[in-house]
């Protein structure tokens, strides 16, 4: 029997049964719910909901950010005081530096002012088969789906829109920079080029609020794919558990808001796995060859740790018919927030370049069932097999205990 034989019913209970699972919502919910019932009929350990409050919203800080610069401008050109020049350059620049913390999963202001909700991650424990516990994995995919934004319907609107952030971000800075140097200077005339930016801001602002009036996707492929290869594991695992590696699922919420669910995950739990602990992240392995990030990240690119990316290496020499491939990440996945604390997080995904606008499903209503294919799944189940079982055995274990010096 195929290793990912269970994948697909997962993969149609969530996308379709249970449909859009938005950050913070019930349905989000729901999926963690049956992740923690399957996780219990399998007979993992102290399976629990962890719960945690987040921004619920992926475009909120956006607007937020884009906001404060064209409220800069506004204040600096419509009230010719010193004061108000200086508070609308102090609003761009925060505007700035809140938008590239957050590109950048970072805690911001941003955050601190926008309203939260609650969430929950699902987690269930695989005990190994000896004793002592020498070491620790996480396997983990998150279950909430992106909204469905006009910029992600096509390869051309998600090239302009991807441009026209980055240099609405940068425009903050220069924002700033235009008006403070207009009322120091007495030099109205660079109201005009602020003015400008403040138009691409606001544009950027327009489209940031058309998404968040768009339903969110079914999520089939993301990432419906990867609890299916994670539950997947966890039924092959269960019935022959790894010698010497305790394993650990977490289904989380939110990444689609910037990975706050494994953020919050990590909070409770990693100081106490200390660093010889393996985080597995399976995010969108439903269609195409499988690739492991070697460097991950919406903005600023982190490598991934070298042990984690030998162990992938490592995988890869011994699977060659998989074809397994490095990649730079387009985006961000969950194990960002691993590897910007110097632990060990290796991101699995399966990709298959777009030829035309139809083969587009990331982030669409059309991420569902007819385009997954099972051989990416068992592709990608094999291979994070082989990477569980090289950890197993990778690094040299401790004494045991009353063992000779």
């Amino acid at each position: 029997m195929p290793l990912a034989a269970a994948a697909l019913e997962v993969i149609q209970h969530l996308s379709v049964t249970i449909g859009g699972r938005g950050s913070c919502t019930p349905q989000e919910r729901a999926a963690a719910e049956y992740t923690a019932e399957r996780m219990q009929h399998l007979g993992l350990r102290d399976v629990r909901l962890e719960p945690f409050q987040t921004t619920p919203h992926t475009y909120t800080p956006f607007l937020a950010a884009f906001g404060a610069g064209i409220l800069g401008f506004a204040l600096t050109a419509l009230v010719p005081h010193p004061a108000a020049t200086l508070t609308g350059a102090a609003l761009a620049l925060a505007g700035g530096l809140g938008m590239l913390a957050e590109l950048d999963l970072r805690p911001n202001w941003l955050r601190a002012l926008l309203p939260t909700a609650p969430s929950q991650n699902a987690v269930g424990i695989l005990p190994s088969a000896a004793q002592p516990l020498a070491r620790r994995a996480v396997i983990c995919a998150h279950v909430d789906t992106h909204r469905t934004p006009i910029f992600y319907s096509s390869l051309a609107w998600y090239r302009w829109f991807s441009r026209l952030v980055s240099a609405a971000v940068g425009s903050l800075f220069l924002s700033a920079l235009l008006c403070l140097l207009s009322g120091l200077l007495g030099a109205a005339w660079l109201l005009w080029p602020a003015g400008v930016l403040a138009a691409l801001q606001l544009t950027a602002a327009g489209l940031c609020a058309q998404a968040l009036f768009t339903p969110f996707s079914p999520g089939a492929s993301d990432n419906a794919s990867g609890v299916g290869v994670a539950l997947s594991l966890a039924e092959h695992l269960s019935r022959q558990p790894l010698e010497h590696t305790e394993l650990w699922w977490a289904f989380t919420g939110c990444e689609e808001v910037g990975a706050r669910g494994f953020q919050a995950f990590l909070e409770t739990h990693a100081q106490s796995f200390g660093t010889e602990t393996l985080y597995l992240i399976l995010d969108e392995v439903g269609q195409g060859r499988v690739e492991y990030l070697q460097r991950d990240g919406l903005v600023k690119k982190y490598p991934t740790h070298p042990r984690a990316l030998a162990l992938a290496q490592s995988a890869a020499a011994a699977l060659p018919d998989i074809e397994a491939a490095p990649q730079v990440g387009l985006a961000y996945t969950d194990a960002l927030a691993a590897t910007q604390r110097g632990a060990m997080a290796l991101s699995l995904n399966t990709y298959q370049p777009p030829m035309h606008d139809a083969d587009l499903h990331w982030h669409q209503m059309s991420d569902q069932m007819d385009h997954i294919d099972p051989a990416a799944l068992e592709r990608c189940t094999q291979f994070a097999l082989r990477v569980l079982h090289t950890w197993d055995q990778a690094t040299p274990l401790p004494p045991n205990k009353g063992d000779p010096p």
